[in-house]
Parts: structure tokens; C-alpha cells; sequence
């Protein structure tokens, strides 16, 4: 088997790596590392942790790049999938512009019927950070009983429908692949982080309303059995998360668009049912997105949970070491 790689590893030698370098940018943006100076990334990892900074100004995510690599390399030594395209029907333009939507599979060999799940990493619709909210709650949703994927779905560049697109792709598609995937068709749930909630939060009520210009799966429901909606970007009226308004819509959007992709507008009775949760010591969206949201829900006599935990801060995933880490708990108990 082929050694993985260590803190003690540099990003130059995993980007060269040609058993893994193809497939990398399905789970590790480039974004993150795309500006590092050459000098930078011949460094060991443990030291680009300290000493380099992603153009956001956060510490390079190298723990996250080794999961991703990792898995890669396993996957692949292996003979497992380490990707599924999800438009395979496509031409031209259009199939250029979705040839990175894929599904990274995490399954479950002897499960049969197993209730599903797809996980939209968040990222500010500028990139999907698969490898802290995607890869280890993925893993433990399988610990669970689950059947997961992750969505690496169009971002920035890329504007709204697209996105939404490839969810209700993916959907349509683990539904039509159910009995090779060994997923319940009738218990699928799609889950989001951040930027990734607001674009689960939309197809939740807009699945009917996305176009699929193949209409290869028309005849296959794209409605969601279940959503969970992890510290998500819900409004873009109020409290709003800027950054991922202007991604997913464009610059200078009038309010009456903003407020047809506000999903707290979007809800109704038949919305279907939402767990959601949120950090009150949350600094980059506000809780009152998700309390909006639930709102929202309630006033629509939807099926609701809303859970508030004192610490965690945004990005959090798994919540360990803070008082979200329950959240995984909390979501089953309620579904």
C-alpha cells in the first residue's frame, strides 16, 4: 500500500502527486492554497500551519488537506470510488461548467436499504470546504447507519440556479441508483453547512422549480425527505451574511430578488422536516439566520426543531470540544 502522508509531508509534494493531484480539488478547494508562494509550499505542513495564512486570513488547513489526500490514496489503493459524476448527459459549455459536480461516496457495503444522506460543506458560495464539515461528518454518519455523500455542488463563478441544480441532481440521482448505492429512497435526507444550509434551505421549497435541462430523471422526485440546517445562511434581507449574497446572486442585487432566495420567504406547510442548529456565540452568521428560519417554519405549522448551543463559534462541523457537539444526537432524536 502507498505510504500516506504526515504533517512532516509539504503541500508541493501532495499537488505532484499524480495518484492523488486529479482528484484533490473535488474535496480541497484551490482556493486555499492557490496564491502560496513556491517557497511556502515545499514547507513541512506542521510548519505551514504556523507560518502561512489562506487569502482570508484564517491558518492553512493542513490537518484538512491530509484527510483529503488521504482518503484519496486509500480510496484508490483500495478500488473504491473516489467520485461519482453527477451530469453525465451534458454538452459543450454546460458540460464544461459541471465537470467538477461530483458525489464522493462514504457506504456502507452491508446495508441494503440504509436511510441517506448529502452534505453540502459550507464555504460563502466562493468554495466547499468538504474537508472539515464533509469527510468527518460523513465518517460518523456512517458510524450511525447512514449512507452519505458529499456534494462538491458550482459556487463562484457559478450563480444561482446552479447550485441549486446539482443538489436536486444529486438527489434525483442516489433516488434512481438506490438499489446499487443501497439507499431507502424514501429517506433521504440533504444537509448544509453555513452557505451550504441556505442552499439546502432553497430546495427544500424550490426542488419542483429547478430546472433539469437533460429531464433525465423527470420522472424521479427531487423533494427532500429530511433537511438539517447546520449554523446556515439563511436571509438575505436581514442579519445578512454578505459575502454569500453576492456569490450566489451577483453584485448589486435589487431586494426583491434577494428576497425570492431568502429562504425564510420560501417556506409553507408541506416544507419538509427541518432540524436545525446554530452556535450563539456564532461571529460570521448571525443566529438570528437560523432563528429566522425556524420562525419561519413555525408560523407555517411546519415540522421544526431548532436547537441553540452556547459555544461552538461558526465552521464548527462535528462540534468537539463545545457545547454543539450533541447536535448529531439531537438531529437523530428528532427525526
Amino acid at each position: 500500500m502507498s505510504e500516506l502522508f504526515t504533517m512532516n509531508s509539504s503541500l508541493y509534494e501532495i499537488l505532484n502527486n499524480e495518484r492523488v493531484n486529479k482528484k484533490l480539488h473535488y474535496l480541497f478547494s484551490p482556493l486555499y492554497y492557490e496564491n502560496i508562494r513556491p517557497f511556502f509550499q515545499k514547507l513541512k505542513l506542521k510548519h505551514m500551519i504556523r507560518l502561512v495564512k489562506t487569502s482570508w486570513g484564517r491558518p492553512f488547513p493542513a490537518e484538512g488537506l491530509l484527510r483529503c489526500a488521504n482518503l484519496i490514496i486509500s480510496r484508490r489503493e483500495a478500488g473504491e470510488l473516489v467520485s461519482i459524476p453527477v451530469w453525465k448527459d451534458l454538452e459543450g459549455e454546460a458540460a464544461q461548467a459541471a465537470e467538477d459536480v461530483v458525489l464522493i461516496p462514504f457506504l456502507l457495503k452491508d446495508k441494503t436499504k440504509a436511510p441517506c444522506v448529502i452534505i453540502c460543506a459550507g464555504g460563502g458560495y466562493t468554495r466547499v470546504a468538504s474537508h472539515r464539515e464533509g469527510i468527518p461528518v460523513a465518517e460518523e454518519l456512517n458510524r450511525r447507519g447512514y449512507q452519505a455523500f458529499l456534494l462538491n455542488y458550482r459556487v463562484y463563478p457559478h450563480l444561482y440556479p446552479q447550485g441549486e441544480q446539482d443538489l436536486v441532481r444529486a438527489i434525483r440521482f442516489v433516488r434512481a441508483n438506490h438499489q446499487k448505492l443501497g439507499v431507502d429512497p424514501e429517506n433521504v435526507m440533504i444537509m448544509g453547512f453555513s452557505a451550504g444550509g441556505h442552499l439546502c434551505a432553497c430546495v427544500g421549497a424550490l426542488y419542483d422549480h429547478i430546472e433539469d435541462q437533460t429531464h433525465r430523471y423527470d420522472g424521479i422526485s427531487a423533494r427532500p425527505d429530511k433537511i438539517c440546517l447546520s449554523y446556515p445562511v439563511i436571509s438575505f434581507l436581514e442579519d445578512s451574511h454578505e459575502g454569500s449574497c453576492i456569490h450566489h446572486l451577483g453584485e448589486n442585487v435589487p431586494e426583491e430578488r434577494r428576497r425570492t432566495l431568502s429562504a425564510e420567504m420560501l417556506t409553507s406547510k408541506d416544507y419538509p422536516k427541518t432540524f436545525l442548529w446554530a452556535c450563539q456565540d456564532d461571529d460570521v452568521v448571525p443566529v438570528s439566520n437560523a432563528v429566522r428560519m425556524a420562525d419561519s417554519l413555525k408560523n407555517k405549522t411546519a415540522d421544526h426543531k431548532l436547537c441553540l448551543y452556547p459555544t461552538g463559534g461558526h465552521g464548527v462541523g462535528l462540534g468537539e470540544g463545545t457545547s454543539a457537539a450533541v447536535w448529531l444526537d439531537d438531529m437523530e432524536k428528532f427525526f
